[in-house]
């Protein structure tokens, strides 16, 4: 893994959790004039290119599927070294362990590009789930140099299982490249995936398929 990008994910989160831990509470910031003019009339639509487009994105979307599909079907249940989890891992990817509450998932083929994995019981004080996302929120923020991360609104851009409570997620572009931060609550844990590609990929995908499994 690239070490510049490690050691700036473990300093920001490291100060951020510590700065959250110090805190209390969380507080989040919580006519027209002149003659009407009349709007020119919308151009008219032909009915066959909007079904052209709309089969074309259903082919596309299919095609996404088939593919996270066909990964999943040679993906290999690995248990972390360091940490209460095991997750399902795509072909061309490895687990790793750096230091005690933090493992990295990498692409072999770039290990610029990651993942960053954390979990914690969800019986400790530290956070809460909203908690963790805000905490979220602000290592992103960090990690783009002020960048503000917009949130995830669409299911299909957040990690899906059955068995999962609660997900939020939010992401980034800045000069440094592509952040992804998503918060998942399973039945007993929380668990923080921070995701730092060059530019928004289809490894982001496969980084977000893979999070779901995270149990």
């Amino acid at each position: 893994m690239n070490n510049k990008w490690r050691i700036i994910f473990t300093s920001l989160t490291a100060s951020i959790m510590l700065a959250a831990c110090g805190t209390s509470d969380v507080d989040p910031e919580k006519e027209t004039t002149g003659n009407a003019i009349e709007e020119p009339a919308a151009p008219e639509t032909d009915a066959g290119e909007d079904t052209s487009t709309e089969n074309e994105a259903e082919i596309e979307t299919d095609s996404d599927e088939k593919t996270s599909v066909d990964a999943m079907k040679d993906a290999v249940e690995t248990a972390s070294d360091e940490q209460d989890y095991s997750m399902m891992v795509f072909p061309g990817y490895k687990l790793t362990s750096e230091e005690p509450g933090r493992d990295s998932l990498i692409l072999e083929e770039d290990s610029e590009m990651f993942m960053r994995i954390e979990t914690m019981p969800k019986d400790e004080e530290s956070y809460t789930f909203d908690e963790l996302y805000e905490n979220t929120l602000e290592l992103l923020k960090a990690s783009s140099d002020g960048e503000t991360p917009v949130e995830l609104t669409d299911e299909a851009d957040l990690p899906q299982a059955d068995d999962i409570k609660s997900v939020k997620g939010a992401e980034v572009d800045s000069p440094e490249g592509h952040f992804t931060g998503y918060v998942i609550e399973r039945e007993d844990k929380l668990i923080r995936v921070t995701i730092y590609a060059k530019e928004d990929n289809e490894h982001l995908k496969d980084f977000k398929d893979m999070a779901a499994t995270i149990k």
